[in-house]
This record gives structure tokens, C-alpha cells and sequence, in this order.
């Protein structure tokens, strides 16, 4: 295939589906956010929509859109229905004991100590995402459905699985997040009445037991990284490695996105395709390697979003059709939000949209402009991927966290060249370790370098003074960077205005960083005053470096 020179024009990105998209997203936001009234307001506004333009002339795509929205407005509005009028608010409003019989969504998360001195997997409780099968409150029993949160103990919980059935016992609470969940169980005690996980899910628990058996063999920092690049499993992760990959912004890497599942979906088409083998075949088997690749990863967000995406272009493949990132991007979008509203809260499913739409439409152009100035195409394609992602999700990372890190490109940029060894050298340990101890921990001993080399990427990013500064958090946070990111990328285009612009980042870098990166004279970093009484008078100590721990 003739690579595409670029200095030609890039085809136009096809945009049909994302008004679509866009219109089903906010009015699932709206709904959950303002209630059922706001969403039924939504649905027949865009019914009347639908009503009004029909037989115009621009009918088709607002036709598409309306219809959409209003699909969306039903369907939230029927989930915001069953959440008021569940039978477990009132008892959650009042704080009742409960016994619930649930079945688990998610592998048991622990809740991480803040402490740096703590050790890997001692977290006290863990968060277990359920969903409701029946329920016991005072004398009255049900069956009902319904998302519901556990807030269980770590020692009999945290070794459970997704799929797995169980009695718990507790006091309920109300939910904190508005993300359709029920309520929240305080658990007490053990899980009781355990049944068997399906069989691939105790497959999956068992590959990715094996590859934390493997990493093992390596330093306790890449230990627990490995598991969490490959399959995103980061029970194992070290408190300052947590720290320093959430400074340097790469806290992206430590959980399973869509990048990990086109490098494994890649890798097993790009063999086919290598042997040879029919395109509709090809299809289908790098379809079943995706979703094993699900399982063993867990379906979060940015895996669901990734797989639903992957599904619309591999049929795309086995039909013969042409194949195009944002349509499958905005179908996927539909179909999740519709099948699933609870995604539209999330911050994971929203950072994986907002990353890949990146990718889509800025980074080609990007990369196409570096190499028309000299810079090699793989040069221009890890300069231009990193750069994309982080500007477009900056606002969002910005309003959920309260900081922006401004060294995060090219701590991103650092990092591009070991995510896929380290994603390919653990997906393959987890899926040798049946095998035997040795296959899997050669494999570990592989990524070694790679997994070691992001860990060092991650501290001496964080390191640096300044790494993460303070930003307003909230909504407010995000549109304010929002709208400078706007500003910086409409600035960007006109030759004059990105000559100002860069004059400007200069005179505020040769500003600010000095008086970040030097440090002041007087008084010293980490320093302490004490106060004496030595038995003939007063004293002051003022420390001013490391001490031995003492009395006066």
C-alpha cells in the first residue's frame, strides 16, 4: 500500500454521526442530572423537532439527530423512573440493615491508604460494584434490580470475582454520585452463600493471578505495574508509583484503554494478514481475540467503548466497506450510551472518547505538518499523538483533579515507546502462565526494561518542581481550560497569530519557571522550628536539613 504523502489534502472527516452522538450524550447528562421531567422535556422537544422539519430539504441529518435524542430521552427517562421509585431509597435515606443478595460487576477495587510507607495490597476495604438481585430490609424481603456500591472489608472480599453471587450484610447509605446507583452498603463481616463464577471469568481471575505471580520476579515498583499496564490490574501497585505516574500525567497507563486493545486486535490482524488469510476470517478471529481480551482486561468503560468501536470497523472489514475512526467512534457512543446511561457520568468512558476523537482529527494533521517541515514521520506521528490527547482532555483531567501538569507531554512522549512492548510482553505472560511458571516469568523478565523505564519516566517527571499545578476544580475548572485550549488551537492556524502566541509562552515560561525551579534563599525547604526548655533557661532549634529524631 502507497504511503500517503503529506503534502496532499486530507479527505474531509466524516461527521454525520456525531451531531447524533453528541445530542444522545447530553440529553442522557440532562436526565440524570435534573431527573426524569428534564428528560421527557428533552425527548419531546425532539420529537417536535422530528414533527417540524420532515420533507425539508436538510430533513435527513436533523431527522437522524432528533430521533436520536429522543431514543435517549426515553431511555433515561425510564432508568430515572425505576431509580426514584426503588424500593431501597427509603431505606437507604434512613441508614437501615440490610442483607442483599448481589452479583458483582467489577473485581473488588481497594481503597489505597495514602501513607507512602504502606505495602502493596494491605488496603483495608475495598469498593465492590454490584448489581441488586434481592433484597432483606427489617421484615419486609424483594427481589429487585439496580446498581448498588459495597464498602467491604478487604480480607474475605478482595480475592472475589466479577459474576460471582453473594449475601452480604451491612447498614445502607445513599448514593454520593448521581450515576444511577441505588445505594451504597456498609458491609459487615464476610461475603456469605458464594456461588462459582462463570467459567471465563474464573478463567480470566486465573490468568491475571498468574501474571502477578510472574512480575513477581521483578522490583517491587515494576511488579505492581506490569499487571496493571498489560491487563489493568493494579491491586499490586505501589503507593509512590500511584503518585508519581498521577503527577506526571500518565495515570492513563494504569488502567486498560483503547490503545491496549488495538495493540492486542492489531497484532493478531496484522499476523493474518501477514499469513495471508481471507479479510472475513481475519475478522472474525481478531473479533474473538478482542473480546478475550475484554474479559481478561474487565469491560470498563474505555474497554467497552474501545471493543464496541473495534466491532463497527471489523465488520466494516468483513463487508468489504470502507473504514473510518470517528463514524465507528460516534456509533459506539450511541449504542453505549443507549444500552448503558450510566456511562455518560463517567470520567473514564468521557477521557477515552475525548482521547480518541484527539487522535482522529487533530494528530494526523499535526503529524502531517511536522513532516513538512523535516521532522521523520515517526518522529512527527509520537510528538503529535501524545500532544493531542493531553490538550483535549487536559480540561477534564483539570476539573476532576484541581491540577494541570504541564510536563505531562513529554513525560506521554517518554513513555510511547515502551506501552507496547510492556502491553504485548504481559497479555503474553498472563496468557503462558498456565502453562508453567517459567514461560510466564521469562516474559516478565522481557518487559522488565520497558516497565522499568516508565517507572522511571514517572519519577523524574513527578520530581520536577512544578510538575502538577493547582487549577479550579469542578465544571468552572474544566470550561475555563476549555476555553483556553479553544483559544490555543484557533490561535494555532493563522501564521501571525501563532508567531504572538508562541512570543507570549515564552515570556511566561522565562517568568514562571525560574521562580518555580530555583529556590529561594531563605528559609530553607523542609524546615522546622522548636521550642526548648533545656533546665537553665529557653532555647530555639531551628532545623534546617535531615536530623536524628531527639529530645531537647
Amino acid at each position: 500500500m502507497r504511503r500517503r504523502d503529506p503534502a496532499e489534502p486530507r479527505r474531509p472527516p466524516d461527521l454525520r454521526l456525531v451531531p447524533a452522538a453528541l445530542a444522545v450524550w447530553a440529553v442522557v447528562l440532562l436526565g440524570i442530572a435534573w431527573g426524569a421531567v428534564a428528560a421527557v422535556c428533552a425527548a419531546v422537544l425532539a420529537l417536535a423537532t422530528v414533527v417540524a422539519v420532515r420533507g425539508r430539504s436538510c430533513a435527513p441529518a436533523i431527522l437522524a439527530t432528533a430521533g436520536c435524542a429522543a431514543a435517549a430521552g426515553l431511555v433515561v427517562t425510564a432508568h430515572m423512573l425505576l431509580l426514584v421509585q426503588h424500593p431501597m431509597r427509603e431505606p437507604a435515606e434512613r441508614g437501615a440493615a440490610a442483607t442483599l443478595r448481589v452479583v458483582l460487576r467489577d473485581d473488588p477495587r481497594p481503597i489505597r491508604s495514602e501513607a507512602y510507607g504502606s505495602r502493596p495490597g494491605t488496603a483495608a476495604q475495598v469498593l465492590v460494584p454490584s448489581v441488586l438481585a434481592r433484597v432483606q430490609v427489617d421484615d419486609g424481603r424483594w427481589s429487585a434490580g439496580g446498581r448498588v456500591l459495597l464498602i467491604a472489608p478487604a480480607e474475605g472480599w478482595s480475592g472475589l470475582l466479577p459474576g460471582q453471587t453473594i449475601t452480604a450484610e451491612g447498614l445502607l447509605a445513599p448514593a454520593g454520585r448521581p450515576d444511577l446507583t441505588v445505594a451504597v452498603l456498609r458491609v459487615r463481616g464476610p461475603p456469605h452463600e458464594v456461588e462459582a463464577a462463570p467459567w471465563w471469568q474464573d478463567a480470566a481471575g486465573g490468568l491475571r493471578a498468574g501474571l502477578r505471580a510472574a512480575a513477581g520476579v521483578l522490583p517491587a515498583a515494576s511488579a505492581g505495574l506490569l499487571p496493571g499496564l498489560a491487563v489493568g490490574d493494579t491491586a499490586g501497585l505501589t503507593p509512590e508509583v500511584e503518585a508519581d505516574f498521577r503527577a506526571a500525567g500518565l495515570t492513563h497507563l494504569l488502567a486498560v484503554s483503547g490503545a491496549n486493545l488495538a495493540i492486542v486486535g492489531g497484532a493478531v490482524l496484522a499476523l493474518l494478514r501477514l499469513l495471508r488469510a481471507d479479510p472475513r476470517l481475519a475478522a472474525a478471529l481478531s473479533a474473538a481475540a478482542v473480546v478475550g481480551f475484554v474479559v481478561l482486561a474487565r469491560p470498563s468503560p474505555s474497554v467497552v467503548r474501545a471493543a464496541v468501536m473495534g466491532a463497527v470497523v471489523l465488520l466494516a472489514l468483513a463487508l468489504g466497506r470502507g473504514r473510518s475512526a470517528l463514524p465507528a467512534l460516534a456509533a459506539a457512543v450511541l449504542v453505549l450510551l443507549l444500552a448503558d446511561p450510566a456511562l455518560a457520568v463517567d470520567p473514564g468512558f468521557a477521557l477515552s472518547v475525548l482521547a480518541t476523537a484527539a487522535l482522529v482529527l487533530l494528530a494526523p494533521s499535526w503529524a502531517d505538518a511536522l513532516c513538512r517541515r523535516g521532522v521523520p514521520a515517526w518522529a512527527a506521528e509520537a510528538l503529535a499523538v501524545p500532544a493531542a490527547a493531553f490538550l483535549v482532555t487536559a480540561p477534564l483531567v483539570a476539573g476532576i483533579s484541581g491540577e494541570v501538569s504541564p510536563i505531562a507531554v513529554l513525560a506521554n512522549l517518554l513513555a510511547v515507546p515502551a506501552v507496547a512492548p510492556a502491553t504485548v510482553l504481559g497479555v503474553l505472560a498472563a496468557v503462558l502462565s498456565p502453562l508453567g511458571a517459567p514461560l510466564a516469568q521469562a516474559c516478565a523478565w522481557a518487559a522488565a526494561p520497558a516497565v522499568g523505564w516508565l517507572v522511571q519516566v514517572a519519577d523524574r517527571s513527578a520530581a520536577v518542581p512544578g510538575a502538577a499545578l493547582p487549577w479550579p476544580d469542578g465544571l468552572l475548572g474544566a470550561a475555563l481550560l476549555g476555553a483556553l485550549v479553544l483559544a490555543l488551537l484557533v490561535l494555532g492556524r493563522s501564521p501571525r497569530s501563532r508567531a504572538v502566541l508562541l512570543a507570549v509562552l515564552l515570556g511566561l515560561a522565562l517568568v514562571l519557571v525560574p521562580t518555580r525551579l530555583v529556590p529561594p534563599g531563605w528559609p530553607p525547604a523542609g524546615w522546622a522550628m522548636v521550642a526548648c526548655d533545656v533546665g537553665q533557661g529557653d532555647a530555639v532549634v531551628l532545623a534546617t536539613g535531615r536530623v536524628r529524631a531527639g529530645s531537647c
